[in-house]
């Protein structure tokens, strides 16, 4: 699969004439099928606690209850294609379900682009800091707001039972419309941010100590950053996520809509991505350097990326450390492909309002104020690049079943953030270096003027007898906007 997915890419790079193909940046594919880990944890947003739903991670081994730079560079092994990045890249989980038969698992591979150029020159952007964490998505929206920082958006190659044979490409939720997709398969994409505050990130409100640069500003290195954001310029990390859906095409009407996000969305708009750093000391700073840096583009192979990294630096498919890594479950028992209702407390909630967390014996209650909501009151405030490309996938199994959910609650326990010290260098090409250091970093929460009016819950039966939790809020939104070059898979454009 892999053989096949740098065959395509290459193809596409030598048919595409309007797209260049090299650059400074570097892209790598990390292993197929259900990623590293499959786990309630969530180190960002939940830390030391079992979290809200199911997350699929790949990268460094170390992940654990307490997950934290030392461990993760530790790593014995990493899903990576790189070996030196033992970071986690971690999403929600996505299930087909579609027959009534269950909640089936997709598997997915990941394919990584690490940006960092100023025009055909590199940015010279700083390492990310040790324990340093970021958030693009927001996992409770379940409508298009027209609020998207991260330029997600899903696409079906090959679309099935569809009036067009032309990809399909949405603006944030799944591809309707379909009873399949036989070319490239289902792929999702996200970009994160890559302009830093100087502060740790917030579980509450993960979004407020990162922003995303304009790229039309006409200004380099960390200038491109909006006031309040310049203590670092970092690359930009846009992921695209390939699920293998083969054995789904068929089973399912172009009236169904039957994908679901582990923490209970319906739509594909509350899709999200986290990022925390493993990447080995100096390891990142080389490959984004001044000069010699990686720039082999959308097309890397491994050959590629051992020149760039060194001939022992980069996993083989042949090797059993890469295929066979994996972590040790934090609380075992919830990474079977196939469940009956998705793990934890997660209701089904159709939109088009925004989802609420859920608790309680029957799933139906909201928290009390001071719970650890995630992004749940504070979409990103600032703004969105749109997202690039997207391109192959793997192998699965088949069903569905909406839930009611009747576990536990997950603990309403104020998470802590783990204080210690961060510290940067930020390299600007041109300007002098400027070091940022903090001990016991302190949290600054953004309003991006949100006012919401009391949300309107309603329970009611599908066609299939299940309860569906639909959700009902008006927002008045104020968010400051910045431009972003779009990646499109039709042409595939890439901000450099």
């Amino acid at each position: 699969m892999v053989a096949t997915l740098f065959a395509w890419t290459a193809a596409l790079a030598a048919t595409a004439s309007a797209f260049d193909c090299t650059g400074p940046y570097f892209t790598m594919y990390n292993r197929k099928g259900f990623g590293m880990s499959v786990q309630r944890l969530d180190p960002a947003v939940e830390p030391g606690m079992q979290s809200s739903h199911l997350h699929n991670f790949d990268g460094g081994n170390g992940l654990s209850l307490n997950t934290d730079f030392e461990g993760l560079t530790g790593s014995s092994c990493t899903t990576a294609r790189v070996k030196p990045d033992k970071s986690l890249y971690w999403r929600p989980a996505l299930f087909w379900n579609g027959n009534g038969t269950g909640f089936y698992r997709v598997p997915e591979q990941l394919k990584i682009y690490y940006k960092f150029g100023d025009g055909d020159e590199s940015a010279v952007p700083s390492e990310f800091p040790e324990n340093f964490q970021m958030m693009a998505g927001d996992p409770f929206k379940r409508s298009d707001d027209g609020n998207n920082p991260g330029g997600i958006r899903w696409a079906c190659h090959g679309p099935m039972g569809a009036s067009t044979k032309e990809n399909i490409f949405t603006k944030g939720g799944f591809p309707t419309g379909i009873t399949g997709c036989d070319g490239l398969g289902l792929a999702a994409e996200i970009t994160f941010p890559s302009c830093w505050s100087g502060k740790e990130i917030d579980p509450k409100n993960p979004n407020a100590h990162m922003a995303y640069p304009n790229a039309y500003s006409g200004k380099k290195g960390v200038d491109v950053c909006p006031e309040g954001f310049k203590a670092a310029r970092f690359p930009t990390i846009f992921v695209e996520f390939w699920y293998d859906i083969t054995a789904f095409n068929g089973q399912f009407k172009a009236t169904d809509n039957p994908w679901v996000l582990a923490q209970g969305d319906p739509t594909g708009f509350g899709f999200h991505a986290d990022f925390r750093n493993g990447w080995e000391k100096g390891v990142l700073a080389k490959a984004t350097g001044k000069s010699g840096y990686c720039d082999c583009g959308c097309g890397c192979n491994e050959d590629s990326l051992r020149k760039c990294f060194g001939a022992d630096q980069v996993n083989d498919n042949n090797d059993a450390a890469f295929t066979q890594c994996s972590a040790k479950p934090a609380f075992p028992g919830e990474d079977a492909p196939r469940v009956d209702k998705l793990p934890g407390c997660n209701p089904i909630q159709q939109g088009p309002g925004r989802a609420e967390r859920k608790t309680g014996p029957d799933c139906t209650s909201s928290p009390p104020a001071g719970g650890n909501d995630e992004s749940e009151d504070s979409p990103s405030s600032s703004a969105a690049p749109s997202a690039s490309s997207s391109a192959p996938a793997a192998s699965g199994s088949s069903s569905q079943a909406a839930s009611t959910s009747k576990a536990a609650a997950p603990s309403n326990k104020p998470s802590s953030t783990r204080k210690g010290r961060m510290s940067i260098q930020t390299q600007n090409a041109g300007n002098n270096p400027t070091s940022v250091q903090k001990d016991e970093m302190s949290i600054q929460t953004q309003n991006a003027g949100n006012e919401a009016q009391p949300p309107v819950v309603s329970a009611k039966p599908d066609s299939n007898g299940n309860v569906v939790v639909v959700t009902e809020t008006i927002y008045a939104t104020s968010t400051l906007g910045y431009k972003h070059r779009r990646h499109t898979h039709a042409r595939r454009h890439h901000l450099r």
